[in-house]
């Protein structure tokens, strides 16, 4: 068969396939479901049509049909890598982490008690040796998924549901297909079965993919980062990366490629959507979608026709064993959902999932074009003996069709049965409110619409008449507020926000100066607060939100650098981020305020509009407290980033003005595509990297400490240019008793905790502490520890020194407090020996505010010895 009739027939297949669509959505039926049985007519018909010799040219024809040449490779290496690697890009692999645990069951553990359960029980009733029937086992324990989950779709199933078999569907095809080749290499080498060594087989199989199929991920996302404004590059990098990832780990590394393909896929849609811009993602996703449509509806109509071929010999007594395969295979299903689940559920290890989730999940697992490859591994490998090969042929090809012919054309009944299709509670009430308010936007619309045309006034009213009576139906359904708690719509109001603070977050307007990093940390932040939201409600949103403030672990690594060792370029770096993601938050926050006031608001109610404004304001309140510590430190970088957040408005700006001229017909493509090369251009000269530098102090950020008020400029920019940022992680010392006194510390902002013996004071911005170490010339009398995360300002002890002989009356001041707090701390040492010699009695009538942990004790400041020093003058 040459070159020419393979592509006419195939090009006849994809009409065909084109057919079938409207005649799967007539029936109801799943339209893989519906693709299968047209396979099988037209494979049955054709071996007709050649056995029967009705015509040349139709004889022809059909064996064009019989003799197209697929083998197992073509369905293993050209469709199936494009096939899962679509899938998993396009999963929200962010909420598949939330159902991992249920998944990886079904995936792993539920595939090897299927294969298991299968293999041991035809073993029973079968003349058939255990590897070989355990070899059935796992070509029959892959599920393909599409003709559920398109179902699902349809019949607007729970999300949950469709994401668990999407992610079951992703991975169980790597497992089984793993021990699919660890069978197959029992039976050709002719050992004896040994359990241990296949286990080892499918493990480093799976693992050494899991690890291949990351790294190749973080390096195509990689690539894609660089290639970020070259679109056409950037699709090629994506679709060739599951063909290379599957071709080098299945065929030269000997690990699983189909694992592989997906872990990569999943990489991609975690951190790959941040490195596209938002169009080219978009275009991606519909790109693979068609390919991946294609690769589907071939393999389905390929592996179909190729029923005949495997069945040509087969008579009734061999479907004997057929039942108990099946029956085996429901079962264990059935033992994975009823037997592990509720454990795992018990031990909060995932979500629960219901009854009638797991019955659906049960009788949906579908088999396919996967079962029909393995099929012809088998039947074309040369060593292996007939008899093996006619029973594996005849048993897998007859349980998929028993899968695809009995469950899958009862599968929607089954749902509808369960009430799966059915809106939850929560949208069931919510249906009101959205219809009342689409409904009466309907009908102002379409008055507006006639009054522009000057439409007749009859028959407006006769157009508006239906919504009017929906309308009013829909204003006597009270569901919304008997059905909902406070708490359910407080939930939904979250979720929305949280989704839509994600969706802002993807526009590349605002997240375009991001670094990708900063984009994939702020998503995974946003899937925190709605995962926090459904668990603890409003303080669970907050919780979520202030996490990404914390410190990390690399951040106090980073900042001991900088403190101990003097290397501050990685802190810099770090400070940068912060300080973009701080700023393109509060936009963000903002922008969630106009959306709450005038999308949400017509939703929710006035009530649960201000009770989320105020949730709102906090997170703004706790942001800008956040970014106005650091515009205080970095005056001059915030300027800049100020200024980036303006151009890239600004371009953003002109590119959506070309786009309307081109889109009314106004300038042709080529203008456009010229104009929109010149404000590309013009954009990337004017961007400028600006860094935070950690060394520079602004006079002005001096102005904010008392001791500094009085100082006069010039000399003020003098020790501004001595002194010394040093950036301290929450619950890091800055020194210790018994240092040597270095030099002193100014509180830039933060809070820093001056242990002395067992008293604790705390100083905040605006304060100074390390003073009397260089007054008194000795080392220091206290521990110092940073409890927040904490600008200071180093002056060092030569610096110290210089500025006291230059200014005296500066040195003055601090010797003042120094005092002071020296007579504070006497003082209170004298407090202390006299409770340790009075009595119990006495202990217990103490003042709680002179106890040394009481928030009372604080230190005194350089107002508190003025005060004192002018009490002492009067």
């Amino acid at each position: 068969m040459g070159i020419t009739e393979i592509t006419l027939t195939t090009a006849l297949l994809l009409i065909v396939v084109a057919s079938v669509q409207p005649l799967a959505k007539r029936s109801g039926l799943p339209f893989t479901v519906v693709l299968a049985l047209a396979g099988v007519g037209i494979g049955l018909a054709a071996a007709w049509l050649q056995r029967h010799r009705v015509a040349d040219q139709v004889s022809q024809v059909a064996e064009a049909v019989i003799d197209i040449p697929v083998s197992s490779s073509l369905f293993l290496t050209v469709f199936l890598p494009i096939l899962l690697f679509q899938g998993a890009v396009t999963i929200d692999a962010r909420r598949l982490m939330q159902d991992i645990a249920p998944v990886i069951l079904l995936a792993v553990l539920a595939v090897i008690v299927a294969l298991g359960m299968i293999g041991g029980a035809v073993w029973l009733v079968a003349p058939m040796p255990l590897a070989v029937c355990l070899l059935f086992g796992a070509i029959v324990a892959t599920t393909d998924p599409s003709a559920v989950i398109a179902l699902f779709r349809d019949l607007g199933a729970p999300a949950r549901l469709t994401r668990l078999v999407e992610g079951e569907s992703l991975l169980n095809d790597a497992t089984a297909i793993a021990a699919f080749s660890a069978f197959l290499a029992v039976i050709l080498t002719g050992r004896d079965l040994d359990f241990w060594m296949v286990t080892e087989s499918i493990v480093v199989g799976l693992l050494g993919g899991a690890l291949a199929g990351f790294l190749a991920g973080r390096a195509a996302a990689w690539m894609l980062e660089r290639l970020r404004f070259y679109r056409a590059a950037q699709l090629t990098i994506a679709v060739a990366l599951p063909y290379a990832v599957y071709v080098l780990c299945d065929h030269y590394l000997g690990i699983s490629g189909v694992t592989a393909v997906v872990i990569s896929g999943l990489v991609l849609s975690a951190v790959g959507r941040s490195r596209f811009q938002a169009e080219t993602f978009r275009f991606f996703q519909e790109t693979l979608e068609q390919i991946a449509f294609w690769s589907t509806s071939l393999i389905f109509l390929l592996a179909a026709l190729l029923v005949p071929r495997l069945l040509a010999d087969a008579t009734l007594h061999d479907f004997v064993y057929l039942p108990v395969a099946v029956i085996a295979a429901l079962a264990a299903r059935a033992v994975i959902l009823f037997g592990i689940f509720p454990l795992l559920s018990f031990a909060r290890v995932t979500q629960k999932v219901t009854t009638q989730t797991k019955t659906v999940i049960i009788w949906g697992g579908l088999r396919g074009s996967v079962t029909l490859a393995l099929v012809l591994a088998v039947s074309e490998n040369f060593f292996i003996d007939p008899e093996v090969k006619r029973f594996i042929a005849i048993q897998a090809t007859g349980f998929a069709l028993f899968t695809l012919l009995v469950q899958g054309t009862t599968l929607s009944w089954l749902m509808r049965r369960l009430g799966l299709d059915q809106l939850s509670p929560i949208d069931r009430a919510f249906r009101s409110q959205v219809l009342t308010q689409s409904l009466s936007s309907v009908g102002s619309s379409l008055r507006s619409f006639a009054g522009r045309y000057e439409l007749d006034d009859e028959l407006v009213s006769r157009a508006i008449r239906p919504y009017n009576e929906r309308l009013s139906r829909v204003a006597e359904d009270d569901s919304f507020a008997a059905a909902i708690s406070d708490r359910d719509r407080l939930t939904v109001g979250l979720i929305a926000l949280a989704n839509q603070e994600k969706s802002l977050l993807l526009q590349q307007g605002w997240s375009g100066g991001l670094r990708s990093s900063l984009v994939d940390r702020y998503l995974l932040s946003v899937e925190s607060m709605i995962d926090a939201v459904r668990a603890d409600g409003r303080l669970g949103y907050l919780r979520a939100a202030r996490r990404p403030f914390r410190q990390s672990r690399w951040f106090r690594f980073i900042a001991w650098l900088h403190f101990r060792l003097g290397i501050a370029r990685p802190l810099a770096l770090y400070l940068g981020q912060r300080f973009q993601f701080l700023l393109i938050n509060r936009i963000i926050i903002l922008e969630l305020i106009y959306f709450l006031e005038f999308r949400l608001a017509g939703l929710l109610g006035d009530r649960l509009t201000e009770v989320l404004g105020e949730i709102v304001n906090l997170r703004l309140a706790e942001v800008e407290r956040h970014l106005a510590a650091l515009r205080l430190q970095y005056p001059n970088y915030a300027r800049e980033l100020d200024h980036e957040v303006l151009e890239r408005f600004a371009y953003r700006e002109e590119i959506e003005q070309i786009e309307q001229l081109r889109g009314a017909g106004i300038i042709s493509e080529d203008l456009a595509r010229d104009l929109r090369t010149e404000a590309g251009s013009v954009h990337a000269s004017s961007r400028r990297r600006a860094r935070v530098d950690i060394k520079a102090t602004t006079p002005e950020l001096l102005y904010a400490f008392p001791v500094f008020a009085a100082m006069p400029a010039a000399e003020l920019a003098e020790v501004a240019r001595k002194l010394q940022t040093r950036v301290i992680a929450d619950d890091a010392h800055v020194f210790r008793r018994g240092d040597p006194g270095d030099g002193m510390y100014f509180i830039a902002s933060g809070a820093v905790e001056i242990r002395i013996d067992e008293e604790q004071h705390r100083l905040g911005r605006g304060d100074f502490f390390g003073e009397m170490a260089l007054l008194d010339q000795r080392r220091r009398s206290a521990d110092a520890r940073s409890i927040s995360y904490s600008h200071l300002l180093f002056l060092p002890r030569a610096a110290f020194d210089e500025i006291s002989i230059m200014l005296p009356e500066w040195r003055e001041q601090l010797a003042e407090v120094a005092a002071a707090r020296r007579a504070v701390n006497e003082g209170r040492q004298a407090e202390r020996e006299e409770t340790d010699l009075a009595g119990p009695e006495d202990k217990a009538e103490d003042d709680p505010e002179d106890r040394p942990d009481s928030p009372g004790a604080e230190v005194v400041t350089l107002q508190d010895a003025k005060k004192n020093r002018d009490a002492e003058g009067g």
